[in-house]
């Protein structure tokens, strides 16, 4: 960091230093100070005691004149690019459960019923996950978001297509689906028959359930790509737990309100089809917690690996 310099010196220190490879942040406010913040890779100019020419060739404007904002505004900057990754995450999990059955209905050749309908994937799209992951984006900056280099590269990268697709979403799939068979099966049909109407009513709305309910518990899980939720705290984000109850609330409420149910084709599920959402849900958050161990000891290993075997001492 360079302080109390001309104008001129400014404008040279920005053209060596990028020169050299470095990313060069210039801070101004006079108008001598415009080729400076126009040269550097993001000029700061200040709001409040700053010439419009300092406005206009700076990149940001610090509208208190606080060099303490510059860093909240990094800080806020790199938990926006964060946040987007968790609610892609969240978004790509529920999306494998919702293209599970289909795939099962194809492969059986119809022989399996369609456990979800447009309806009411639209219901989950557009109602209750926009509940959560509206709270999930609102998650917090984490502690040490500012010791490390910059989060860098793709939204969708390898880390949040493998946590959607690779872990959490068939998990979700995998339960929606078991849900919606027990269902079947406790109340008497047998593969290859074609289920009565209310049978197949009640067997979707369990793997209805099942998807709302393990989406909570996703989201819980989306907060980090590597601390499990018990270690971050239930209710350090504290939108989202009221926002993970109004979403199962809301899915009760069409499950059990007759006209929407009529409409979306599900109504209540059995007891088989509630514990087995139940289950679900905990089993997200055990798979969730087990994959960021395994990662974390991988790393860790890695890490051994790299630095060496540690040279022996000599006891005295």
């Amino acid at each position: 960091m360079v302080a109390r310099v001309a104008p001129e010196q400014k404008l040279r220190i920005a053209r060596v230093l990028r020169a050299r490879g470095h990313v060069v942040a210039m801070t101004g406010d006079g108008v001598n100070d415009g080729p400076a913040l126009h040269e550097a890779d993001i000029g700061v100019a200040m709001g409040a005691s700053g010439t419009d020419v300092a406005r206009e060739a700076a990149d940001l404007v610090i509208l208190d004149d606080h060099f303490a904002s510059i860093v909240a505004g990094v800080e806020q900057g790199r938990a926006t690019y964060v946040n987007i990754r968790r609610f892609l995450t969240y978004h790509l999990t529920d999306n494998v459960a919702e293209l599970a059955p289909f795939v099962a209905w194809a492969l059986s050749g119809g022989q399996l019923p369609l456990a979800l309908g447009v309806l009411q994937i639209l219901a989950i799209d557009v109602g209750t996950d926009t509940i959560s992951a509206v709270a999930l984006g609102a998650e917090p900056p984490s502690r040490g978001l500012l010791r490390g280099p910059p989060v860098t590269g793709a939204l969708f990268n390898r880390s949040v297509a493998r946590r959607a697709f690779g872990v959490l979403g068939p998990v979700v799939a995998l339960g929606s689906m078991t849900a919606f068979l027990m269902s079947l099966l406790v109340s008497g049909w047998r593969p290859g028959e074609a289920p009565e109407p209310a049978v197949l009513a009640t067997a979707s709305g369990a793997a209805f359930l099942t998807v709302v309910v393990s989406q909570g518990a996703n989201a819980f899980a989306c907060r980090s790509f590597t601390v499990p939720p018990s270690r971050l705290g239930w209710t350090t984000n504290r939108w989202l737990p009221p926002a993970v109850a109004a979403s199962v609330v809301l899915s009760l409420v069409l499950l059990g309100w007759p006209p929407v149910a009529r409409e979306m084709g599900h109504t209540w599920p059995p007891l088989v089809g509630v514990l087995v959402a139940l289950a679900t849900a905990g089993t997200t958050l055990a798979v969730d917690a087990a994959d960021k161990a395994a990662r974390a000891h991988r790393r860790r290993s890695r890490t051994a690996r790299e630095q060496g075997p540690r040279p022996m001492t000599r006891s005295s």
